[in-house]
């Protein structure tokens, strides 16, 4: 990679995050803002992000280890664990560093290849996001929610891939298609028993609802009633534009979909608080979960990714 776009990749997030909070801050009123701030904010939200960040972390380690068929010596929840927590500190930059950095210290810890470990991260990556259409596809169902969203889209994507998967599985030689399925990186998907699949399905779908939850628990800390179907479909919509790599953790992005996405149900500015208080207790609470379980493992990954880089 190239002194310039390892800088543009770096650089970049935090540009986005400053740029978009300064133009979300010229529209609202900064006074009522931080006037929406309370000490029930802290007392609802600490112990919900705690409970959020140990059950999340048991089924990632959960998700990691059924994926892994023959274990190292060792290697086990707690170690998955540790891999995971490293990765959020390094994720916190942007969530693809996030990724690269969990694909090393699984091909490290866990005796896989490069593509091995990839297929791992990229199978559980593909079963979330899949899960996601099909949660907000349900809350669009429900009620047309708070974008009026097309539940005939989702419906569409979760097909794709329902399509997609019985492509890669297929017992026949697909021909010209064939030396695409069969490179390494769809490993996992191709040749994972479907019964282990529906338990990582499984893992993945708590995964997604302790967010939902999580998000839940944010609005009741504002006192802003929210129906279960507009808060299914908006944090799905939150989650995914939060998690694209072009801004550091989601901050300012997440705003901006938070906002837009809820913006029936309360002011600017509350929102804008609600927003900016759930994007640092995760920030904060990835950051202990990283320092505190993962140093080690964080500096062996950056140690790793500047010698490819190089």
């Amino acid at each position: 990679m190239s002194r310039w776009k390892m800088l543009v990749q770096r650089v970049l997030p935090v540009v986005v995050s400053l740029g978009v909070l300064a133009f979300l801050f010229q529209s609202v009123d900064f006074g009522r803002v931080v006037a929406a701030l309370d000490w029930q904010v802290v007392g609802y939200l600490v112990p919900a992000l705690l409970v959020y960040g140990a059950v999340t972390l048991a089924l990632e380690a959960a998700s990691i280890t059924l994926l892994i068929a023959v274990k190292p010596e060792g290697f086990g929840l707690w170690t998955a664990a540790r891999i995971k927590c490293a990765s959020y500190l390094i994720g916190i930059v942007n969530f693809a560093l996030g990724a690269g950095a969990l694909t090393i210290l699984l091909r490290r810890r866990a005796n896989l290849n490069l593509a091995e470990s990839a297929s791992v991260v990229i199978t559980i990556t593909s079963v979330d996001l899949v899960i996601l259409m099909m949660m907000a596809g349900a809350g669009a169902l429900t009620d047309a929610g708070p974008t009026g969203t097309n539940a005939g889209l989702f419906a569409i994507l979760v097909i794709a891939f329902v399509i997609g998967m019985t492509v890669l599985r297929a017992p026949a030689n697909l021909g010209p298609i064939e030396r695409l399925r069969s490179l390494t990186i769809f490993q996992a998907l191709r040749v994972t028993p479907l019964p282990l699949l529906g338990r990582l399905a499984m893992l993945r779908v708590l995964f997604t609802t302790s967010f939902i939850a999580l998000g839940g628990a944010t609005f009741s800390a504002f006192d802003i009633a929210i129906p279960i179907s507009d808060l299914t479909v908006g944090m799905v919509f939150v989650g995914v534009v939060s998690a694209l790599p072009i801004a550091i953790a989601g901050l300012g992005t997440g705003q901006v979909a938070v906002v837009a996405v809820f913006g029936h149900l309360a002011d600017r500015e509350t929102l804008l608080a609600l927003s900016l208080v759930l994007t640092a207790g995760m920030l904060a609470l990835r950051t202990s979960m990283g320092l505190v379980m993962a140093r080690e493992f964080t500096r062996e990954a950056l140690e790793e990714s500047r010698v490819a880089e190089a």
